[in-house]
């Protein structure tokens, strides 16, 4: 439930998280281009800068609700996510993959012997696995040649 509102946003508000937001599509559309991407911001600021001052909140609350659905428009045709290098289809997705637990098979008996209730507990649990799969599996037929 965390993600429903809890208090209502105060106009002011909701004009900075727009024009945060705006901020925020033209670095994603523009980024390789740093001057498109000052252009836009250049053209975000002076529609705000123009409708500033305006006194009719009505008029205000309209404007607002245009430029919500501009940015969704906008938002609409850019469908680019970010994705944080490590997250799943991120570009360093799987870089540093873990070993298997099969490694530690492979330590000599004075590397376990600094280790003694974790490798006494990981033998318990791999007796019960293999009793859990023999009973559910049967014991495997040979491969034949």
């Amino acid at each position: 439930m965390s993600n429903l509102p809890t208090t209502f946003l105060t106009h002011q508000q909701r004009v900075c998280r727009l024009y945060k937001s705006l901020f925020a599509l033209a670095r994603r559309e523009h980024w390789p281009d740093r001057l498109a991407y000052r252009q836009r911001m250049v053209e975000y600021r002076a529609r705000f800068d123009a409708n500033k001052n305006v006194q009719d909140l009505m008029k205000a609350k309209r404007q607002l609700i245009a430029g919500e659905e501009e940015f969704k428009r906008a938002m609409y045709w850019h469908t680019e996510n970010f994705n944080f290098p490590e997250s799943p289809s991120g570009i360093a997705e799987g870089r540093y993959p873990t070993p298997d637990d099969s490694a530690f098979d492979a330590w000599h008996p004075l590397e376990k012997a600094q280790y003694p209730t974790y490798f006494a507990t990981r033998e318990k649990r791999k007796k019960a696995y293999m009793e859990w799969y023999l009973k559910r599996y049967g014991i495997p037929d040979p491969p034949m040649m």
